[in-house]
């Protein structure tokens, strides 16, 4: 038998909507595109309970299947919404057209001091450090005016474009996905024109959406992906959110395909970090944003027998310290999530995890 390529090193991952913002340890979409034509027909349902920005859910929409995803980060539930919502990209560019030339129009009224603007209250955020005074004010400018869009579908697509525009303009190191902060003499120098970054993002994002759009349109597809904000481990539960609760019960789902995170929010792939301060320019209660990684696979130190000799043997290899208890808390998290998944997956279902190693004292910890 030939040996498959699962690397896909040279494929293009941002087509369609996968490109619109930028997540961290997202899934390659080839293999969620591969898993699901392999594992599914067209009558199934798609779950990825740990969906982050929703690649799997836009794979699963291009195969005509109905998905759903849950994630506990209120940022990757509302780039995986955007992802997953069609719009046209007439639509969206005329709304663009209208919302640039009153950007534009208040911007320079903004610069000139013909104009102020309310600054939310940013107390405690430590919002000065990553973004000088004229970037505050114009971000929030831009913000007031996402805001008064009427239609929520298209009001949320800014939104998503808003928050890489966050990401670009702020003083966080380009290509880093934990809160590092460019050099001093680099930031000194650092004054981009944020209107002109929304602005390619913007464009960036309508022509995604458009091949999105039109794939959707010529495939005839008509099929729907729904996003929870929820916890995995409280699937069939009522602390479950009740709208998911009808949709996610015992033997409701076909095909699982999903890449858990690695449990270590707090230092390698840090989602709380990297989505902290869009969700608090987005207006999230700023308390909540700070408790995402806590509330993450082994975000809080637990204590249970899991019965596994590759894990223990694992465990004291590592030492009999804090890092030990918080790998361990971690497949306790982990473990508690697969007994509920095992139990709404259908008779005959699948199930695909995307795996990797992490090693914690040097020590490799073999998740797969």
């Amino acid at each position: 038998m030939p040996k498959e390529d699962w690397d896909f090193a040279n494929a293009d991952i941002h087509y369609m909507s996968h490109g619109f913002h930028p997540y961290p340890a997202r899934m390659i979409p080839q293999i969620a595109k591969e898993l699901i034509r392999r594992y599914s027909s067209k009558e199934d349902t798609v779950l990825d309970p740990f969906c982050g920005s929703g690649g799997v859910l836009v794979e699963a929409m291009l195969a005509g299947r109905d998905s759903f995803g849950i994630d506990i980060n209120p940022l990757a539930c509302l780039l995986a919404k955007v992802k997953t919502t069609p719009i046209d990209p007439k639509v969206l560019m005329g709304q663009w057209e209208s919302l640039r030339k009153e950007l534009s129009r208040d911007i320079g009224a903004l610069r000139f001091r013909q104009l102020k603007v309310k600054v939310p209250d940013f107390s405690n955020t430590n919002i000065t450090y990553w973004f000088k005074p004229y970037m505050i004010e114009e971000l929030a400018l831009i913000k007031e005016h996402i805001d008064h869009i009427k239609d929520k579908d298209i009001r949320e697509f800014f939104y998503v474009c808003f928050s890489h525009t966050i990401r670009i303009v702020s003083g966080t190191r380009k290509g880093e996905f934990k809160l590092y902060r460019m050099a001093k003499k680099e930031w000194d120098k650092y004054t981009p024109d944020v209107l002109a970054v929304l602005e390619e993002k913007v464009n960036n994002a309508i022509s995604k959406m458009g091949q999105f759009f039109e794939f959707l349109k010529q495939n005839k597809i008509n099929c729907r992906a729904e996003v929870f904000e929820a916890d995995t481990s409280q699937i069939l539960t009522e602390q479950f959110p009740p709208d998911a609760q009808k949709k996610l019960k015992e033997g409701s789902v076909n095909l699982i395909v999903t890449s858990p995170p690695y449990g270590d929010s707090h230092t390698t792939v840090a989602y709380g970090q990297f989505s902290r301060y869009s969700l608090i320019w987005l207006g999230y209660d700023k308390e909540r944003v700070l408790e995402i990684d806590k509330k993450s696979l082994g975000g809080k130190l637990r204590d249970e027998n899991l019965n596994s000799r590759t894990l223990y043997s694992t465990l004291q290899r590592i030492s009999t310290g804090k890092r030990a208890e918080e790998v361990k808390s971690y497949f306790i998290d982990l473990n508690e999530c697969l007994e509920k998944l095992s139990k709404i997956l259908a008779p005959k279902g699948y199930a695909c995890f995307v795996l990797g190693n992490r090693t914690v004292n040097g020590i490799k910890i073999p998740t797969d």
